[in-house]
Order: C-alpha cells, then structure tokens, then sequence
C-alpha cells in the first residue's frame, strides 16, 4: 500500500505533463497553419494571362458548379513560376485578385482593379514579376492565393516577405516562452504533491 501512495503522483505528474504539452503543441500548430494561411510571401513569376469569372462561395460559375447564391466577379492572374529552381514551363500557379476590405485578414486591399490592369500590362510584355499574396492554393477546394501586390522584377532573386520572417520569428519566440512557462508550471506542481 505505502508503494502505490508513492507512485501514484508521479503518474499523476505524467498525466499533467502530457495533457498540457499536447495543449502546447495543439495551439502552436493550430497558431503556425493560421500564420502560414494569412502572412504574405513574395513569388516570382511571369503573367501568362488575365481573366475575370463570375464567382460564388462555392468557387467559378460553370455547367458542374452552377449559382447557388449571391455571386460577383473575380479577377484571376494565371502565370508561370520563374526563379531559381524552377522550369518556366512545368510549373505554373493561378491567383485570384480580390479586395479584402474590411475584412480578415486585415490587409484593407481596395485597389484589385488597379492590380489587375497592372497584371493585364504585364503579362503583354512578358516581364518578370514579383507577387506578393497570401493563402494557399487547394484545387479540391477551389482555394487561390489572394495578390495583394504586383511589381515588375529585373534581378531572378529568391523573394522574401520581411513581415513574414518577422512574425514567424515572434512566434517561434512565444512558442519557446509557453514551452518554457509550461515546463515551470509543471515542477512547480510537481512540488507541491
């Protein structure tokens, strides 16, 4: 009997201890796939072409997804992917260039207009251009990136988003101090049993 009042907080710790790093590694992916999802990131690329559809929430108006609800007008930029690494011709990636107004994430974009008469200019001449968007590209879905910006590049370099390094660096920080206060926490608990 004096065996199992011995053992018996220590298992009680282990419990705790796996309860709450499963609560610490739940939110720390739950938080980095919503950072990924809404953090812009530059891509270089040439515009292959322009194009606006009639949209709903489920996606393009077509004959296999006719209107089931309210519908507006998309702009969509089709290009080729360029940089180092990659194969003009292999691979390409669709973007859709709507406002974000005042909505999440709060990028408050009302000019997709103006962008896309940029993209239209563009892809005329063919030229190397740097985007910067945000979100991810799911086919199942009918998912595209959103442009927030378009700009004409002269050097092929590997494009990096300043705000994105930064706030992925902020939050491997608050990771590492909930990983660390969880870990206090848990001794301190420990302690008092």
């Amino acid at each position: 009997m004096t065996q199992e009042h011995v053992s018996m907080p220590h298992r009680v710790s282990s419990k705790a201890k796996l309860i709450a790093y499963s609560a610490m590694l739940s939110v720390a992916l739950a938080s980095l796939i919503g950072l990924d999802y809404v953090l812009p990131e530059k891509t270089n690329a040439n515009v292959t072409g322009v194009e606006v559809k009639r949209v709903d929430k489920d996606g393009p108006i077509s004959a296999e997804n006719p209107a089931d609800g309210p519908t507006h007008d998309a702009y969509f930029i089709y290009t080729s992917l360029s940089g180092p690494g990659t194969e003009q011709s292999d691979q390409v990636r669709v973007f859709i260039n709507e406002d974000t107004g005042w909505h999440w994430p709060p990028y408050f974009k009302f000019n997709s207009a103006d962008v896309q008469a940029k993209a239209q200019t563009l892809s005329k001449n063919n030229a190397e251009v740097t985007i910067t968007s945000y979100g991810w590209r799911i086919n199942i879905l009918s998912m595209f990136p959103n442009v927030l910006a378009i700009e004409a590049s002269k050097d092929v370099v590997v494009p990096v988003s300043l705000i994105r390094s930064v706030a992925l660096f902020i939050w491997f920080l608050l990771m590492v101090k909930g990983l660390l206060l969880c870990r206090r926490l848990l001794k301190r608990r420990e302690s008092r049993v």
